[in-house]
Protein backbone atom coordinates (compact mmCIF):
# COMPACT_ATOMS: atom_id res chain seq x y z
CA UNK A 1 0.00 0.00 0.00
CA UNK A 2 1.38 3.42 -1.01
CA UNK A 3 1.04 6.46 1.23
CA UNK A 4 0.07 10.09 0.67
CA UNK A 5 -0.74 13.04 2.88
CA UNK A 6 -3.75 13.82 0.68
CA UNK A 7 -5.46 11.79 -2.04
CA UNK A 8 -7.43 13.99 -4.44
CA UNK A 9 -10.23 12.20 -6.27
CA UNK A 10 -10.96 13.48 -9.77
CA UNK A 11 -8.67 15.07 -12.33
CA UNK A 12 -10.97 17.79 -13.60
CA UNK A 13 -10.27 21.48 -13.08
CA UNK A 14 -11.14 21.41 -9.37
CA UNK A 15 -9.03 18.32 -8.74
CA UNK A 16 -6.04 19.77 -10.57
CA UNK A 17 -6.37 23.07 -8.72
CA UNK A 18 -6.68 21.38 -5.31
CA UNK A 19 -3.72 19.08 -5.98
CA UNK A 20 -1.50 21.94 -7.13
CA UNK A 21 -2.48 24.11 -4.15
CA UNK A 22 -1.88 21.37 -1.57
CA UNK A 23 1.44 20.36 -3.13
CA UNK A 24 2.60 23.98 -2.96
CA UNK A 25 1.76 23.84 0.74
CA UNK A 26 4.24 21.01 1.17
CA UNK A 27 1.76 18.12 1.21
CA UNK A 28 2.54 14.82 -0.47
CA UNK A 29 -0.37 14.55 -2.90
CA UNK A 30 -1.70 11.76 -5.09
CA UNK A 31 -4.30 12.65 -7.73
CA UNK A 32 -6.55 9.86 -9.03
CA UNK A 33 -8.40 10.21 -12.33
CA UNK A 34 -10.61 7.46 -13.80
CA UNK A 35 -10.06 8.52 -17.40
CA UNK A 36 -6.76 8.39 -19.26
CA UNK A 37 -6.84 12.14 -19.90
CA UNK A 38 -6.83 14.90 -17.30
CA UNK A 39 -9.29 17.78 -17.41
CA UNK A 40 -12.68 16.10 -16.93
CA UNK A 41 -15.39 18.22 -18.53
CA UNK A 42 -12.71 20.65 -19.76
CA UNK A 43 -10.59 18.07 -21.61
CA UNK A 44 -10.11 18.50 -25.35
CA UNK A 45 -10.50 15.34 -27.42
CA UNK A 46 -10.80 14.30 -31.03
CA UNK A 47 -14.40 13.48 -31.98
CA UNK A 48 -13.94 13.24 -35.76
CA UNK A 49 -10.69 12.70 -37.70
CA UNK A 50 -8.77 15.98 -37.50
CA UNK A 51 -11.41 17.76 -35.39
CA UNK A 52 -11.10 18.31 -31.64
CA UNK A 53 -13.75 19.42 -29.16
CA UNK A 54 -12.74 22.12 -26.63
CA UNK A 55 -14.36 20.06 -23.84
CA UNK A 56 -17.92 19.43 -22.71
CA UNK A 57 -17.96 22.82 -20.96
CA UNK A 58 -16.39 25.64 -22.94
CA UNK A 59 -16.95 28.84 -20.92
CA UNK A 60 -13.76 29.98 -19.12
CA UNK A 61 -14.99 33.42 -18.02
CA UNK A 62 -15.13 32.21 -14.39
CA UNK A 63 -11.39 31.41 -14.33
CA UNK A 64 -9.89 34.37 -12.49
CA UNK A 65 -6.44 35.91 -13.02
CA UNK A 66 -5.97 35.81 -9.23
CA UNK A 67 -6.33 32.02 -9.20
CA UNK A 68 -4.01 31.69 -12.19
CA UNK A 69 -1.36 33.85 -10.51
CA UNK A 70 -1.66 32.05 -7.15
CA UNK A 71 -1.07 28.68 -8.82
CA UNK A 72 1.72 29.84 -11.13
CA UNK A 73 -0.28 29.32 -14.31
CA UNK A 74 0.81 32.59 -15.89
CA UNK A 75 4.38 31.35 -16.09
CA UNK A 76 2.99 28.29 -17.86
CA UNK A 77 1.85 30.56 -20.67
CA UNK A 78 -1.79 31.00 -19.65
CA UNK A 79 -3.16 34.23 -21.08
CA UNK A 80 -6.44 36.06 -20.64
CA UNK A 81 -8.39 37.86 -23.34
CA UNK A 82 -8.23 41.66 -23.32
CA UNK A 83 -12.04 41.82 -23.00
CA UNK A 84 -15.02 39.51 -22.56
CA UNK A 85 -15.93 37.47 -25.60
CA UNK A 86 -18.83 38.99 -27.50
CA UNK A 87 -22.03 36.96 -27.07
CA UNK A 88 -24.90 37.08 -29.53
CA UNK A 89 -28.53 36.03 -29.25
CA UNK A 90 -30.88 35.37 -32.14
CA UNK A 91 -34.57 34.70 -32.71
CA UNK A 92 -34.16 32.36 -35.69
CA UNK A 93 -36.00 34.78 -37.96
CA UNK A 94 -32.94 36.78 -39.00
CA UNK A 95 -32.63 39.11 -36.03
CA UNK A 96 -29.44 38.94 -33.96
CA UNK A 97 -28.47 41.18 -31.04
CA UNK A 98 -25.23 41.47 -29.17
CA UNK A 99 -25.62 40.87 -25.45
CA UNK A 100 -24.86 44.19 -23.73
CA UNK A 101 -21.63 44.29 -21.75
CA UNK A 102 -20.55 46.84 -19.17
CA UNK A 103 -17.03 47.04 -20.60
CA UNK A 104 -18.17 47.60 -24.20
CA UNK A 105 -20.27 50.69 -24.85
CA UNK A 106 -20.76 49.68 -28.50
CA UNK A 107 -22.86 46.69 -27.37
CA UNK A 108 -25.56 48.84 -25.73
CA UNK A 109 -29.16 48.28 -26.95
CA UNK A 110 -30.25 50.35 -29.93
CA UNK A 111 -33.71 51.35 -28.66
CA UNK A 112 -33.43 54.59 -26.62
CA UNK A 113 -35.56 53.36 -23.71
CA UNK A 114 -33.69 50.07 -23.47
CA UNK A 115 -30.37 51.89 -23.77
CA UNK A 116 -31.23 54.09 -20.80
CA UNK A 117 -32.46 51.08 -18.81
CA UNK A 118 -29.25 49.20 -19.62
CA UNK A 119 -27.17 52.15 -18.47
CA UNK A 120 -28.92 52.08 -15.09
CA UNK A 121 -28.68 48.27 -14.86
CA UNK A 122 -24.97 48.30 -15.77
CA UNK A 123 -24.27 50.93 -13.11
CA UNK A 124 -26.05 48.81 -10.50
CA UNK A 125 -24.14 45.68 -11.54
CA UNK A 126 -20.89 47.58 -11.34
CA UNK A 127 -21.63 48.66 -7.77
CA UNK A 128 -22.78 45.26 -6.44
CA UNK A 129 -20.31 43.07 -8.34
CA UNK A 130 -17.40 43.49 -5.88
CA UNK A 131 -19.63 42.42 -2.98
CA UNK A 132 -21.02 39.40 -4.84
CA UNK A 133 -17.57 38.44 -6.10
CA UNK A 134 -16.24 38.56 -2.53
CA UNK A 135 -18.84 35.93 -1.58
CA UNK A 136 -17.73 33.65 -4.41
CA UNK A 137 -14.03 34.10 -3.64
CA UNK A 138 -14.30 32.98 0.00
CA UNK A 139 -15.45 29.92 1.86
CA UNK A 140 -19.16 30.33 2.66
CA UNK A 141 -20.03 31.68 6.12
CA UNK A 142 -21.13 28.93 8.53
CA UNK A 143 -24.80 28.73 9.42
CA UNK A 144 -23.97 27.87 13.05
CA UNK A 145 -20.54 29.32 13.90
CA UNK A 146 -18.58 27.28 16.42
CA UNK A 147 -15.43 29.37 16.48
CA UNK A 148 -14.25 32.97 16.52
CA UNK A 149 -13.17 32.59 12.89
CA UNK A 150 -16.71 31.57 11.96
CA UNK A 151 -18.21 34.59 13.68
CA UNK A 152 -15.60 36.87 12.09
CA UNK A 153 -16.56 35.51 8.67
CA UNK A 154 -20.19 36.44 9.22
CA UNK A 155 -19.19 39.86 10.57
CA UNK A 156 -16.99 40.45 7.54
CA UNK A 157 -19.86 39.61 5.22
CA UNK A 158 -22.08 42.11 7.02
CA UNK A 159 -19.44 44.83 6.80
CA UNK A 160 -18.97 44.26 3.07
CA UNK A 161 -22.74 44.32 2.54
CA UNK A 162 -23.08 47.58 4.48
CA UNK A 163 -20.50 49.23 2.22
CA UNK A 164 -22.95 48.93 -0.65
CA UNK A 165 -24.99 51.75 0.76
CA UNK A 166 -28.61 51.64 1.82
CA UNK A 167 -30.17 52.06 -1.63
CA UNK A 168 -28.15 49.32 -3.35
CA UNK A 169 -28.44 46.97 -0.37
CA UNK A 170 -32.22 47.31 -0.38
CA UNK A 171 -32.37 46.85 -4.15
CA UNK A 172 -30.21 43.75 -3.93
CA UNK A 173 -32.42 42.32 -1.19
CA UNK A 174 -35.47 43.06 -3.36
CA UNK A 175 -34.26 41.47 -6.60
CA UNK A 176 -32.37 38.39 -5.35
CA UNK A 177 -35.55 36.33 -4.67
CA UNK A 178 -37.19 37.46 -7.94
CA UNK A 179 -37.67 35.41 -11.05
CA UNK A 180 -35.40 36.64 -13.81
CA UNK A 181 -38.38 37.22 -16.12
CA UNK A 182 -39.87 39.82 -13.77
CA UNK A 183 -36.51 41.57 -13.40
CA UNK A 184 -36.08 41.85 -17.17
CA UNK A 185 -39.70 42.96 -17.68
CA UNK A 186 -39.15 45.78 -15.21
CA UNK A 187 -36.33 47.25 -17.27
CA UNK A 188 -36.57 46.36 -20.95
CA UNK A 189 -39.09 46.39 -23.79
CA UNK A 190 -37.25 44.27 -26.38
CA UNK A 191 -38.41 40.61 -26.02
CA UNK A 192 -35.15 39.30 -27.52
CA UNK A 193 -33.06 41.35 -25.10
CA UNK A 194 -35.06 40.00 -22.15
CA UNK A 195 -34.58 36.43 -23.35
CA UNK A 196 -30.86 37.00 -23.92
CA UNK A 197 -30.29 38.00 -20.30
CA UNK A 198 -32.58 35.33 -18.89
CA UNK A 199 -30.95 32.51 -20.87
CA UNK A 200 -27.60 33.10 -19.17
CA UNK A 201 -29.20 32.35 -15.78
CA UNK A 202 -30.68 29.01 -16.85
CA UNK A 203 -27.65 27.05 -18.05
CA UNK A 204 -27.79 23.41 -16.85
CA UNK A 205 -30.64 24.33 -14.50
CA UNK A 206 -33.99 22.76 -13.66
CA UNK A 207 -35.60 26.17 -13.63
CA UNK A 208 -37.39 28.44 -16.06
CA UNK A 209 -37.32 32.25 -16.31
CA UNK A 210 -40.49 32.45 -14.18
CA UNK A 211 -38.92 30.39 -11.36
CA UNK A 212 -38.23 32.28 -8.14
CA UNK A 213 -34.60 33.02 -7.33
CA UNK A 214 -33.34 32.96 -10.91
CA UNK A 215 -32.33 36.62 -10.70
CA UNK A 216 -29.83 35.56 -8.01
CA UNK A 217 -28.35 33.05 -10.47
CA UNK A 218 -27.98 35.76 -13.11
CA UNK A 219 -26.30 38.12 -10.65
CA UNK A 220 -23.91 35.46 -9.39
CA UNK A 221 -23.00 34.52 -12.96
CA UNK A 222 -22.28 38.16 -13.77
CA UNK A 223 -20.27 38.54 -10.56
CA UNK A 224 -17.81 35.83 -11.58
CA UNK A 225 -17.67 36.67 -15.29
CA UNK A 226 -14.22 37.76 -16.40
CA UNK A 227 -12.33 37.99 -19.66
CA UNK A 228 -11.93 34.30 -20.36
CA UNK A 229 -8.79 32.39 -21.30
CA UNK A 230 -7.08 32.50 -24.68
CA UNK A 231 -7.31 28.96 -26.04
CA UNK A 232 -10.29 28.10 -23.84
CA UNK A 233 -10.59 25.24 -21.39
CA UNK A 234 -7.84 23.09 -22.99
CA UNK A 235 -5.33 25.87 -22.31
CA UNK A 236 -6.30 25.91 -18.61
CA UNK A 237 -5.96 22.11 -18.40
CA UNK A 238 -2.52 22.18 -20.04
CA UNK A 239 -1.22 24.85 -17.66
CA UNK A 240 -2.61 23.07 -14.59
CA UNK A 241 -1.25 19.69 -15.67
CA UNK A 242 2.21 21.21 -16.09
CA UNK A 243 2.03 22.88 -12.69
CA UNK A 244 0.82 19.69 -11.00
CA UNK A 245 3.75 17.80 -12.48
CA UNK A 246 6.22 20.51 -11.44
CA UNK A 247 4.83 20.48 -7.90
CA UNK A 248 5.57 16.76 -7.58
CA UNK A 249 2.00 15.45 -7.45
CA UNK A 250 1.75 11.73 -8.17
CA UNK A 251 -0.90 11.33 -10.86
CA UNK A 252 -2.73 8.02 -11.25
CA UNK A 253 -4.72 7.87 -14.51
CA UNK A 254 -7.10 5.31 -15.88
CA UNK A 255 -7.98 3.95 -12.44
CA UNK A 256 -11.45 4.24 -10.99
CA UNK A 257 -11.91 4.75 -7.27
CA UNK A 258 -14.00 1.88 -5.93
CA UNK A 259 -14.06 2.70 -2.22
CA UNK A 260 -13.03 5.26 0.35
CA UNK A 261 -12.10 3.23 3.41
CA UNK A 262 -13.63 4.68 6.58
CA UNK A 263 -12.73 3.21 9.96
CA UNK A 264 -13.88 4.49 13.35
CA UNK A 265 -15.39 7.59 11.77
CA UNK A 266 -12.31 8.65 9.77
CA UNK A 267 -11.20 8.26 6.14
CA UNK A 268 -8.11 6.06 6.07
CA UNK A 269 -7.44 4.95 2.51
CA UNK A 270 -8.64 4.86 -1.10
CA UNK A 271 -9.14 1.62 -3.00
CA UNK A 272 -8.74 1.59 -6.77
CA UNK A 273 -9.88 -0.69 -9.58
CA UNK A 274 -6.85 -2.71 -10.69
CA UNK A 275 -4.27 -0.98 -8.49
CA UNK A 276 -2.97 -1.09 -4.94
CA UNK A 277 -4.85 0.94 -2.29
CA UNK A 278 -3.48 4.30 -1.22
CA UNK A 279 -3.24 5.07 2.49
CA UNK A 280 -3.98 8.72 3.24
CA UNK A 281 -4.29 11.14 6.12
CA UNK A 282 -6.91 13.11 4.17
CA UNK A 283 -9.10 12.45 1.14
CA UNK A 284 -10.38 15.39 -0.89
CA UNK A 285 -13.06 14.38 -3.38
CA UNK A 286 -13.89 16.59 -6.34
CA UNK A 287 -16.42 14.02 -7.55
CA UNK A 288 -20.07 14.91 -7.12
CA UNK A 289 -21.38 14.69 -3.52
CA UNK A 290 -23.82 11.86 -4.14
CA UNK A 291 -21.15 9.66 -5.74
CA UNK A 292 -18.71 10.39 -2.94
CA UNK A 293 -21.04 9.88 0.01
CA UNK A 294 -23.41 7.19 -1.26
CA UNK A 295 -21.38 5.14 -3.74
CA UNK A 296 -17.80 5.15 -2.45
CA UNK A 297 -18.32 4.76 1.31
CA UNK A 298 -19.83 1.76 3.04
CA UNK A 299 -23.36 2.83 4.13
CA UNK A 300 -22.84 2.10 7.87
CA UNK A 301 -19.94 4.56 7.90
CA UNK A 302 -22.00 7.53 6.63
CA UNK A 303 -23.96 9.36 9.33
CA UNK A 304 -27.68 8.92 8.56
CA UNK A 305 -28.33 12.67 8.44
CA UNK A 306 -25.51 13.11 5.91
CA UNK A 307 -26.73 10.21 3.79
CA UNK A 308 -30.25 11.69 3.79
CA UNK A 309 -28.88 15.08 2.72
CA UNK A 310 -27.00 13.48 -0.18
CA UNK A 311 -30.11 11.61 -1.33
CA UNK A 312 -32.29 14.73 -1.47
CA UNK A 313 -29.59 16.92 -3.04
CA UNK A 314 -31.02 17.69 -6.49
CA UNK A 315 -29.02 16.60 -9.53
CA UNK A 316 -31.49 16.54 -12.43
CA UNK A 317 -29.35 16.92 -15.54
CA UNK A 318 -30.94 18.78 -18.45
CA UNK A 319 -28.06 19.38 -20.86
CA UNK A 320 -26.77 17.36 -23.82
CA UNK A 321 -23.64 18.09 -25.86
CA UNK A 322 -23.32 18.04 -29.65
CA UNK A 323 -19.93 18.54 -31.30
CA UNK A 324 -19.97 19.31 -35.02
CA UNK A 325 -17.16 19.14 -37.56
CA UNK A 326 -17.89 21.78 -40.22
CA UNK A 327 -16.27 22.56 -43.56
CA UNK A 328 -16.71 26.29 -42.92
CA UNK A 329 -17.82 28.76 -40.25
CA UNK A 330 -21.51 28.58 -39.28
CA UNK A 331 -23.32 31.10 -41.52
CA UNK A 332 -25.03 33.11 -38.80
CA UNK A 333 -26.69 36.35 -39.95
CA UNK A 334 -24.34 39.31 -40.02
CA UNK A 335 -23.88 40.47 -36.40
CA UNK A 336 -24.06 44.09 -35.30
CA UNK A 337 -20.60 45.52 -35.88
CA UNK A 338 -19.56 42.74 -38.27
CA UNK A 339 -16.95 40.05 -37.68
CA UNK A 340 -17.33 36.33 -36.92
CA UNK A 341 -19.70 35.05 -34.23
CA UNK A 342 -17.96 32.76 -31.75
CA UNK A 343 -20.74 32.55 -29.14
CA UNK A 344 -24.43 32.42 -30.04
CA UNK A 345 -27.55 31.52 -28.02
CA UNK A 346 -31.12 30.88 -29.09
CA UNK A 347 -34.53 31.64 -27.57
CA UNK A 348 -36.80 34.32 -28.99
CA UNK A 349 -38.63 35.47 -25.85
CA UNK A 350 -39.19 34.67 -22.19
CA UNK A 351 -42.20 32.44 -22.68
CA UNK A 352 -40.27 30.34 -25.21
CA UNK A 353 -37.65 29.69 -22.50
CA UNK A 354 -40.41 28.76 -20.05
CA UNK A 355 -42.03 26.35 -22.50
CA UNK A 356 -38.64 24.69 -22.98
CA UNK A 357 -38.40 24.15 -19.22
CA UNK A 358 -41.99 22.87 -19.13
CA UNK A 359 -41.01 20.06 -21.51
CA UNK A 360 -38.09 18.98 -19.31
CA UNK A 361 -40.33 18.93 -16.23
CA UNK A 362 -42.38 16.19 -17.85
CA UNK A 363 -39.49 14.15 -19.19
CA UNK A 364 -39.50 15.54 -22.73
CA UNK A 365 -36.88 17.40 -24.76
CA UNK A 366 -37.76 21.00 -25.50
CA UNK A 367 -39.11 21.66 -28.98
CA UNK A 368 -37.31 23.52 -30.38
CA UNK A 369 -34.17 22.85 -28.34
CA UNK A 370 -32.38 25.77 -26.72
CA UNK A 371 -28.81 26.04 -27.95
CA UNK A 372 -25.57 27.65 -26.80
CA UNK A 373 -23.22 27.48 -29.77
CA UNK A 374 -19.50 28.07 -29.30
CA UNK A 375 -17.19 28.18 -32.33
CA UNK A 376 -13.73 27.84 -30.73
CA UNK A 377 -11.90 27.63 -34.05
CA UNK A 378 -12.23 31.38 -34.60
CA UNK A 379 -9.71 31.77 -31.76
CA UNK A 380 -8.05 28.31 -31.85
CA UNK A 381 -7.86 27.20 -35.51
CA UNK A 382 -5.63 24.27 -34.50
CA UNK A 383 -8.76 22.40 -33.34
CA UNK A 384 -9.69 21.67 -36.98
CA UNK A 385 -7.98 21.23 -40.36
CA UNK A 386 -7.16 24.48 -42.21
CA UNK A 387 -10.26 26.38 -43.27
CA UNK A 388 -12.60 24.14 -41.29
CA UNK A 389 -14.37 24.71 -37.99
CA UNK A 390 -15.72 23.10 -34.83
CA UNK A 391 -19.07 23.95 -33.26
CA UNK A 392 -19.38 23.03 -29.58
CA UNK A 393 -23.10 23.07 -28.73
CA UNK A 394 -24.74 22.79 -25.32
CA UNK A 395 -28.34 21.62 -25.80
CA UNK A 396 -30.49 22.77 -22.89
CA UNK A 397 -33.64 21.16 -21.49
CA UNK A 398 -32.81 17.66 -22.72
CA UNK A 399 -33.61 15.74 -19.51
CA UNK A 400 -31.53 12.91 -18.07
CA UNK A 401 -34.76 11.19 -17.01
CA UNK A 402 -36.25 11.18 -20.53
CA UNK A 403 -39.70 9.64 -20.76
CA UNK A 404 -39.09 6.28 -22.45
CA UNK A 405 -35.33 6.45 -21.95
CA UNK A 406 -32.47 7.42 -24.25
CA UNK A 407 -32.97 4.88 -27.01
CA UNK A 408 -31.22 5.10 -30.37
CA UNK A 409 -34.40 6.60 -31.76
CA UNK A 410 -34.52 9.28 -29.05
CA UNK A 411 -30.89 10.20 -29.67
CA UNK A 412 -31.51 10.46 -33.42
CA UNK A 413 -34.57 12.64 -32.88
CA UNK A 414 -32.63 15.02 -30.62
CA UNK A 415 -29.73 15.34 -33.06
CA UNK A 416 -32.14 15.98 -35.94
CA UNK A 417 -33.97 18.64 -33.89
CA UNK A 418 -30.72 20.37 -32.93
CA UNK A 419 -29.48 20.49 -36.53
CA UNK A 420 -32.85 21.80 -37.71
CA UNK A 421 -32.85 24.56 -35.10
CA UNK A 422 -29.23 25.43 -35.82
CA UNK A 423 -30.01 25.62 -39.53
CA UNK A 424 -32.89 27.97 -38.77
CA UNK A 425 -30.44 30.35 -37.10
CA UNK A 426 -27.54 29.73 -39.51
CA UNK A 427 -29.18 28.80 -42.83
CA UNK A 428 -27.16 26.26 -44.77
CA UNK A 429 -25.14 24.94 -41.84
CA UNK A 430 -26.52 21.40 -42.21
CA UNK A 431 -24.76 21.13 -45.57
CA UNK A 432 -21.48 22.04 -43.86
CA UNK A 433 -21.55 19.14 -41.38
CA UNK A 434 -18.87 16.52 -42.08
CA UNK A 435 -19.00 14.81 -38.67
CA UNK A 436 -20.96 14.89 -35.43
CA UNK A 437 -20.91 13.46 -31.92
CA UNK A 438 -23.95 13.69 -29.64
CA UNK A 439 -23.75 12.91 -25.93
CA UNK A 440 -27.00 12.87 -24.00
CA UNK A 441 -27.11 13.53 -20.24
CA UNK A 442 -27.13 9.74 -19.79
CA UNK A 443 -23.98 9.44 -21.92
CA UNK A 444 -22.27 12.19 -19.93
CA UNK A 445 -23.26 10.51 -16.68
CA UNK A 446 -21.68 7.24 -17.80
CA UNK A 447 -18.54 8.79 -19.27
CA UNK A 448 -17.75 11.27 -16.50
CA UNK A 449 -19.39 9.68 -13.47
CA UNK A 450 -22.00 12.42 -13.09
CA UNK A 451 -24.96 11.55 -10.88
CA UNK A 452 -28.11 12.43 -12.78
CA UNK A 453 -25.98 13.61 -15.70
CA UNK A 454 -25.65 17.03 -14.07
CA UNK A 455 -22.76 19.06 -15.48
CA UNK A 456 -22.48 21.26 -12.36
CA UNK A 457 -22.54 18.41 -9.80
CA UNK A 458 -25.91 19.66 -8.59
CA UNK A 459 -28.50 22.25 -9.48
CA UNK A 460 -27.82 25.91 -8.86
CA UNK A 461 -30.86 27.00 -6.88
CA UNK A 462 -31.28 29.30 -3.86
CA UNK A 463 -31.50 26.36 -1.45
CA UNK A 464 -28.36 24.73 -2.93
CA UNK A 465 -25.93 27.64 -2.71
CA UNK A 466 -23.40 28.94 -0.18
CA UNK A 467 -23.24 26.82 3.01
CA UNK A 468 -26.20 24.75 1.81
CA UNK A 469 -24.16 23.33 -1.10
CA UNK A 470 -24.39 20.37 -0.90
CA UNK A 471 -25.63 20.48 2.72
CA UNK A 472 -25.06 22.57 5.83
CA UNK A 473 -23.46 19.41 7.29
CA UNK A 474 -20.50 19.84 4.94
CA UNK A 475 -20.97 23.33 3.54
CA UNK A 476 -17.45 24.38 4.55
CA UNK A 477 -15.80 21.52 2.59
CA UNK A 478 -15.22 19.39 5.71
CA UNK A 479 -17.59 16.46 6.16
CA UNK A 480 -18.65 14.82 9.45
CA UNK A 481 -16.32 11.96 8.47
CA UNK A 482 -12.88 12.96 9.77
CA UNK A 483 -10.34 13.41 7.01
CA UNK A 484 -12.94 13.46 4.22
CA UNK A 485 -13.33 16.72 2.31
CA UNK A 486 -15.48 17.79 -0.65
CA UNK A 487 -14.16 20.22 -3.24
CA UNK A 488 -15.99 19.72 -6.54
CA UNK A 489 -18.72 21.67 -8.29
CA UNK A 490 -21.19 20.37 -5.71
CA UNK A 491 -19.64 22.74 -3.18
CA UNK A 492 -19.49 26.53 -2.96
CA UNK A 493 -19.34 28.53 -5.22
CA UNK A 494 -20.78 25.91 -7.58
CA UNK A 495 -20.18 24.19 -10.89
CA UNK A 496 -18.70 25.39 -14.13
CA UNK A 497 -15.08 25.99 -15.10
CA UNK A 498 -13.69 28.16 -12.32
CA UNK A 499 -11.48 25.90 -10.19
CA UNK A 500 -12.64 27.93 -7.20
CA UNK A 501 -14.28 25.04 -5.24
CA UNK A 502 -11.06 23.04 -5.45
CA UNK A 503 -8.98 25.99 -4.33
CA UNK A 504 -11.24 26.86 -1.39
CA UNK A 505 -11.43 23.22 -0.29
CA UNK A 506 -7.63 22.95 -0.42
CA UNK A 507 -7.32 26.11 1.67
CA UNK A 508 -9.77 24.73 4.21
CA UNK A 509 -7.89 21.45 4.42
CA UNK A 510 -4.59 23.25 4.82
CA UNK A 511 -6.07 25.50 7.50
CA UNK A 512 -5.16 28.60 5.59
CA UNK A 513 -7.13 31.64 4.46
CA UNK A 514 -4.62 33.21 2.08
CA UNK A 515 -3.99 32.45 -1.63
Amino acid sequence: MSRADVVVLGGGLNGLVAAARLAKDGRRVTLVEARDALGGLAAAEEFHPGFRSPGVLHDTEAVSPDLAEALGLLRRGLRFRPARQAAFHGDGAGRVIRLPSEDDASSAPTAPDDRAAWSERAAFLGRVRPFLASILDRAPPPLAPESLAGWMGILGLGVRARRLGEADLLELARVLPMCVADWQNEAFADPLLKAAFAATALEASFLGPWSGGTTALLLLREARAGRGVVGGAPAVVRALAEEVERAGVEVVRGRRVTRVVVERGAARAVELDGADPIDAADVLSTLDPRTTLLDLIDPPEVPPSLADAARVYRMRGTTAKLDLALDGPPPFPGPPGGGPIALYRTGAELDALERAFDAAKYGRCSDPPLLEVHVPTHESPELAPPGRHVASILVHFAPFALDGGWSDGARERLETAVLAELDRHAPGVREQVVGARLRTPADLAEEFGLSGGHLHHGEHAPDQLLSLRPSFRCGEYRTPIAGLWLGGGGTHPGGGLSGRPGLLAARALAGRSGP
